[in-house]
């Protein structure tokens, strides 16, 4: 949780290959202008309540058989069987594999050509004329069509436009309903998986692996609030300011693209302006609170960063770069930032004690359990059972 968030953070000042920040145009780079300008250095004091032994519930990351199912169910439905179509034309509801090239004043336009693809005729992916220009003709034909980019297209070079299409129809599909099969398996997964049972394994263990993932955030977010919510803070208005106009920033500018008012974004949010505005500004207290805390607890522990830790971190965040790239990549300091909050955290959560409670991945309640233990006990004593 904590160490997404601050990498997510560093790749807002991702460096080129040369150490210089990416060029950002308009808004975004006078956005990070302003912000980066103003964040205050001191951030304000906490005095730390038991950090130590806090208590965090048990997380269920159990998958069942009708997780299995429902899973399965969806992609069935997502990757449906196909049946080729030769003996008619092109209608309504078809996929049609095309070839087709787009002209402008009789040159070739950018984004405008593509090969073999699928299109739904129907879905409404191209502009009007397109797809409706198709149904009544035959695989093998090719097709000329004469269309007019809408006046408001993103592309002003096109907006408006008089455009020329030649489109190659290469074959006609229906789809069907899939059923589970060798077949449809082998298919779905490119020969990953080969049988049926080969593939509901499969399926469990991702489910698995996404709880697991889902559960340690939960344990980090449920340790630092336990932390947070047992200390006292005296935090820079300032830094709260900071914080806070870095989350309305890109509201302004989603309000002011689209024409809207703020008391309509708000309304869009189940809340009026002003309620919007303090939710805000709470998060935005919250977050000095987290780093206030982290940084509070790393010096108090006398904590310093190894290789491993940075190796942690970059597996966390999904990265398969050194710790040399991503400091290139994204700035020593930022990084530094993000591998001593995700140890704090880590610290946290292995100190910490689990409660009688368990919960499933949403935090819903489940069921209690006879008596609390350690974060690190129950680790241990899970690794001996599955000896």
């Amino acid at each position: 949780m904590v160490v997404l968030a601050t990498m997510s953070a560093c790749g807002a000042e991702k460096k080129d290959s040369t150490g210089s920040t990416e060029a950002k145009t308009g808004t975004e780079a006078s956005t990070e202008a302003k912000t980066e300008a103003k964040k205050p250095s001191d951030l304000g004091s906490v005095k730390l309540g038991n950090y130590i032994g806090v208590e965090i519930p048990n997380i269920d990351t159990t998958v069942s058989d009708q997780e299995v199912e429902s899973q399965i169910n969806t992609e069935l439905q997502q990757d449906p069987d196909k049946e080729n179509i030769t003996d008619r034309a092109v209608q309504e509801g078809d996929t049609v594999n095309i070839d087709y090239t787009g002209t402008k004043d009789g040159v070739a336009f950018d984004g405008g050509s593509a090969k073999g693809y699928d299109l739904v005729i129907g879905s409404k992916n191209f502009i009007d004329g397109f797809e409706s220009g198709l149904v009544g003709h035959n695989i093998g034909e090719n097709v000329q069509l004469n269309l007019t980019f809408p006046s408001d297209y993103n592309n002003k070079d096109l907006a408006g436009a008089a455009v020329v299409f030649d489109v190659k129809i290469n074959s006609i599909s229906v789809s069907k309903p899939a059923t589970l099969t060798d077949e449809w398996v082998s298919r779905h997964t490119n020969n990953a998986q080969k049988t049926v049972d080969e593939y509901k394994a499969e399926v469990r263990k991702k489910l698995e692996d996404q709880k697991k993932k889902s559960a340690k955030q939960q344990d980090e977010y449920n340790a630092l609030t336990a932390v947070i919510k047992d200390s006292t803070y005296k935090l820079n208005d300032k830094a709260i300011d900071y914080e806070y106009d870095i989350s309305m920033e890109p509201i302004n500018s989603m309000i002011s693209q689209y024409g809207m008012t703020m008391a309509q974004y708000a309304q869009a949010y189940g809340t009026d302006e002003e309620g919007l505005k303090k939710q805000i500004r709470e998060q935005a207290e919250n977050v000095v609170k987290q780093e206030v805390t982290l940084n509070t607890i790393y010096k108090k522990e006398k904590m310093s960063l190894k290789d491993e830790d940075y190796q942690k971190v970059i597996e966390a965040s999904g990265l398969t770069i050194s710790k040399d790239e991503l400091i290139k990549q994204y700035g020593k300091d930022k990084v530094e930032e993000a591998v001593k909050s995700y140890k704090v955290v880590s610290f946290l959560v292995e100190k910490a004690k689990r409660s009688a409670a368990t919960v499933n991945v949403n935090g819903e309640t489940i069921s209690g359990a006879e008596s609390s233990t350690s974060a690190e006990s129950t680790t241990a004593q899970s690794s001996e059972a599955a000896k």
